[in-house]
């Protein structure tokens, strides 16, 4: 009976090991340069979006060798619908809520939910969600989120930046932290395609369903994040840590749709 679910066991324990890699290494590395180099908020969140897309990345890309597109498709449309749960949910939970309908948050909302709505089509389109006119298309999005993103958000030195003092001795331990990070995450990535390439074609299992348990277990370092940023600046009246949680939001689902699944139809274009 076991042996039935032995696979789903390792798809559940090499993703909990990417989700632990990226938060404690990964995650831990870019707190540690900020620390360094006293990175802006608002950039700081943007970098640990596109740190927390790194599993969603491993597990698109793994699935994909495999010759799983789908389940890499579900895998992103997953992540970036269970995020926006998470980030209201964190938010509610600290009392921020209501400082979201301020408007200069209105294009960081926006495109965090263009980021769900367009893989949500592509799942009820099989050609399309296949075809590299698809991932160019997605790509083009993300450009246009990081061209109008710096124009209508144009970072100031002298704002948004972190109150812990600059020190940089931090910088080199938190370089070899990321080092570390990638490392560990490319090889247990490896082995999430080969247990999701089983389940699949042994089990009979869905791609879909694959992928959503992947998003979820690929969501964790997101919520790990939007509770460590509201939890720091707990009882301030300042916006900054929405803007922070905001940037992290949709900085990593764009990335998810914008940047990974593109690659994700490259690679599956490639093994076929």
């Amino acid at each position: 009976m076991l042996g039935d679910y032995q696979d789903f066991l390792w798809l559940f324990l090499l993703g909990i090991v990417v989700v632990i890699i990226t938060r404690f290494l990964l995650i831990k590395g870019i707190q540690l340069t900020s620390d360094a180099w006293r990175i802006p908020r608002k950039v700081q969140g943007q970098i640990m979006g596109y740190a927390t897309s790194t599993p969603e990345l491993v597990g698109t890309v793994s699935t994909a060798a495999q010759g799983l597109l789908g389940a890499g498709l579900w895998n992103v449309t997953a992540s970036n619908i269970i995020n926006l749960i998470l980030f209201v949910a964190t938010a509610l939970y600290f009392g921020r809520f209501k400082s979201l309908a301020k408007r200069k948050f209105a294009d960081e909302i926006g495109f965090a939910l263009g980021a769900i709505v367009l893989p949500v089509i592509l799942v009820t389109r099989e050609q399309w969600a296949k075809s590299p006119w698809a991932a160019l298309f997605l790509f083009g999005f993300f450009v246009i989120y990081l061209v109008l993103d710096k124009k209508l958000n144009p970072s100031n030195p002298d704002e948004q930046k972190d109150d812990a003092p600059k020190d940089p001795s931090k910088g080199p331990k938190g370089i070899m932290f990321i080092l570390l990070g990638i490392t560990g995450i490319i090889v247990a990535g490896n082995y999430l395609g080969i247990v999701a390439a089983s389940i699949v074609n042994q089990m009979s299992v869905p791609e879909w369903a694959v992928g959503w348990i992947l998003g979820v277990i690929t969501s964790l370092p997101e919520l790990t994040s939007f509770y460590a940023v509201f939890a720091l600046v707990k009882g301030r009246s300042s916006d900054e840590s929405c803007q922070q949680n905001l940037d992290n939001l949709a900085a990593s689902n764009l990335s998810n749709v914008g940047l990974i699944y593109p690659i994700g139809i490259i690679v599956f274009l490639l093994a076929s």
